[in-house]
Protein backbone atom coordinates (compact mmCIF):
# COMPACT_ATOMS: atom_id res chain seq x y z
CA UNK A 1 0.00 0.00 0.00
CA UNK A 2 2.94 2.35 0.54
CA UNK A 3 3.83 2.02 -3.16
CA UNK A 4 0.27 2.96 -4.08
CA UNK A 5 0.48 6.04 -1.83
CA UNK A 6 3.73 7.13 -3.49
CA UNK A 7 2.29 6.56 -6.97
CA UNK A 8 -0.80 8.61 -6.09
CA UNK A 9 1.37 11.41 -4.69
CA UNK A 10 3.39 11.45 -7.92
CA UNK A 11 0.17 11.53 -9.98
CA UNK A 12 -1.15 14.38 -7.80
CA UNK A 13 2.07 16.35 -8.35
CA UNK A 14 1.89 15.87 -12.12
CA UNK A 15 -1.76 16.93 -12.19
CA UNK A 16 -1.04 20.04 -10.07
CA UNK A 17 1.77 21.05 -12.42
CA UNK A 18 -0.49 20.50 -15.44
CA UNK A 19 -3.22 22.60 -13.77
CA UNK A 20 -0.73 25.40 -13.16
CA UNK A 21 0.21 25.49 -16.84
CA UNK A 22 -3.31 25.11 -18.26
CA UNK A 23 -5.94 26.19 -15.72
CA UNK A 24 -9.07 24.12 -16.27
CA UNK A 25 -10.04 23.24 -12.65
CA UNK A 26 -10.53 19.60 -13.67
CA UNK A 27 -6.85 18.64 -13.51
CA UNK A 28 -6.47 20.31 -10.13
CA UNK A 29 -9.48 18.51 -8.67
CA UNK A 30 -8.18 15.21 -10.02
CA UNK A 31 -4.89 16.02 -8.27
CA UNK A 32 -6.77 16.63 -5.02
CA UNK A 33 -8.51 13.27 -5.49
CA UNK A 34 -5.13 11.57 -5.95
CA UNK A 35 -3.80 13.31 -2.84
CA UNK A 36 -6.78 12.20 -0.75
CA UNK A 37 -6.44 8.68 -2.16
CA UNK A 38 -2.74 8.72 -1.21
CA UNK A 39 -3.72 9.71 2.33
CA UNK A 40 -6.14 6.81 2.62
CA UNK A 41 -3.63 4.39 1.08
CA UNK A 42 -1.03 5.57 3.61
CA UNK A 43 -3.56 5.11 6.43
CA UNK A 44 -4.46 1.59 5.21
CA UNK A 45 -0.76 0.70 5.22
CA UNK A 46 -0.88 0.94 9.02
CA UNK A 47 0.19 4.53 9.60
CA UNK A 48 -1.62 6.77 12.04
CA UNK A 49 -3.30 9.45 9.93
CA UNK A 50 -6.72 10.74 11.02
CA UNK A 51 -9.51 10.53 8.45
CA UNK A 52 -10.67 14.02 9.45
CA UNK A 53 -7.24 15.45 8.56
CA UNK A 54 -7.29 13.78 5.15
CA UNK A 55 -10.77 15.04 4.31
CA UNK A 56 -10.16 18.54 5.72
CA UNK A 57 -6.92 18.92 3.76
CA UNK A 58 -8.67 17.71 0.60
CA UNK A 59 -11.55 20.17 1.01
CA UNK A 60 -9.25 23.13 1.72
CA UNK A 61 -7.03 22.28 -1.22
CA UNK A 62 -10.03 21.74 -3.54
CA UNK A 63 -11.45 25.15 -2.53
CA UNK A 64 -8.10 26.77 -3.27
CA UNK A 65 -7.83 25.05 -6.67
CA UNK A 66 -11.33 26.15 -7.68
CA UNK A 67 -10.68 29.75 -6.53
CA UNK A 68 -7.27 30.05 -8.20
CA UNK A 69 -8.26 28.45 -11.50
CA UNK A 70 -11.42 30.58 -11.77
CA UNK A 71 -9.30 33.72 -11.28
CA UNK A 72 -6.78 32.55 -13.89
CA UNK A 73 -9.50 31.72 -16.41
CA UNK A 74 -11.26 35.05 -15.80
CA UNK A 75 -8.02 36.98 -16.28
CA UNK A 76 -7.56 35.50 -19.75
CA UNK A 77 -11.20 35.84 -20.73
CA UNK A 78 -11.21 39.65 -20.45
CA UNK A 79 -8.48 40.17 -23.04
CA UNK A 80 -9.80 40.97 -26.50
CA UNK A 81 -8.63 38.73 -29.31
CA UNK A 82 -6.46 40.72 -31.70
CA UNK A 83 -5.31 39.11 -34.90
CA UNK A 84 -4.37 40.26 -38.37
CA UNK A 85 -4.64 43.99 -38.98
CA UNK A 86 -6.20 44.60 -35.53
CA UNK A 87 -2.89 43.98 -33.82
CA UNK A 88 -1.15 46.59 -35.98
CA UNK A 89 -3.16 49.52 -34.59
CA UNK A 90 -0.96 51.33 -32.07
CA UNK A 91 2.27 49.63 -33.19
CA UNK A 92 5.36 51.59 -34.16
CA UNK A 93 7.16 51.00 -37.46
CA UNK A 94 9.79 52.66 -39.66
CA UNK A 95 9.28 54.48 -42.97
CA UNK A 96 11.05 52.65 -45.85
CA UNK A 97 9.65 54.69 -48.73
CA UNK A 98 8.86 58.35 -47.96
CA UNK A 99 5.20 59.00 -47.25
CA UNK A 100 4.12 61.88 -49.50
CA UNK A 101 1.27 61.19 -48.67
CA UNK A 102 1.63 57.46 -49.53
CA UNK A 103 4.63 55.16 -49.31
CA UNK A 104 5.81 52.04 -47.44
CA UNK A 105 6.60 51.27 -43.80
CA UNK A 106 8.24 48.27 -42.18
CA UNK A 107 6.20 46.93 -39.28
CA UNK A 108 5.67 43.50 -37.72
CA UNK A 109 8.27 41.93 -40.01
CA UNK A 110 6.66 43.06 -43.27
CA UNK A 111 6.45 46.00 -45.63
CA UNK A 112 3.05 47.69 -45.65
CA UNK A 113 1.57 50.38 -47.85
CA UNK A 114 0.90 53.41 -45.69
CA UNK A 115 -0.34 56.96 -45.91
CA UNK A 116 -0.07 59.94 -43.60
CA UNK A 117 -3.13 60.68 -41.46
CA UNK A 118 -2.89 64.39 -42.42
CA UNK A 119 -3.11 64.38 -46.26
CA UNK A 120 -1.12 67.61 -46.78
CA UNK A 121 1.94 66.44 -44.83
CA UNK A 122 4.78 64.05 -45.59
CA UNK A 123 7.12 61.84 -43.55
CA UNK A 124 10.76 61.24 -44.46
CA UNK A 125 12.66 57.97 -44.87
CA UNK A 126 13.72 56.32 -41.58
CA UNK A 127 11.18 58.14 -39.40
CA UNK A 128 9.30 56.11 -36.80
CA UNK A 129 5.53 56.16 -37.23
CA UNK A 130 2.57 54.89 -35.19
CA UNK A 131 -0.36 53.12 -36.88
CA UNK A 132 -3.62 54.98 -36.24
CA UNK A 133 -6.01 52.84 -38.31
CA UNK A 134 -6.25 50.44 -41.23
CA UNK A 135 -8.19 51.08 -44.43
CA UNK A 136 -8.22 47.98 -46.59
CA UNK A 137 -4.55 47.05 -46.99
CA UNK A 138 -3.28 50.58 -46.33
CA UNK A 139 -2.14 51.68 -42.88
CA UNK A 140 -2.95 55.22 -41.78
CA UNK A 141 0.01 56.51 -39.75
CA UNK A 142 1.37 59.58 -38.00
CA UNK A 143 4.86 60.30 -36.66
CA UNK A 144 5.59 58.49 -33.40
CA UNK A 145 6.26 60.52 -30.27
CA UNK A 146 9.84 60.74 -29.03
CA UNK A 147 10.97 57.97 -26.68
CA UNK A 148 8.77 55.26 -28.17
CA UNK A 149 10.72 52.08 -28.90
CA UNK A 150 11.19 51.08 -32.50
CA UNK A 151 9.98 47.68 -33.64
CA UNK A 152 12.68 45.03 -33.91
CA UNK A 153 13.44 44.56 -37.58
CA UNK A 154 14.09 41.04 -38.78
CA UNK A 155 16.05 40.35 -41.91
CA UNK A 156 16.79 43.98 -42.79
Amino acid sequence: MTGLAIALLAAALILFIAEAHAPTTVLGLLGVGCLVGAGFAWRDAGHDLPVVAIIAAGLVLAAFIVFASRKAIAAHRDQPVRTGWEELVGEVGQVREPLDPEGQIFIAGALWRARVAAPESSIDLGTRVRVESVEGLTLVVQPAAEGQPAIAEKGT
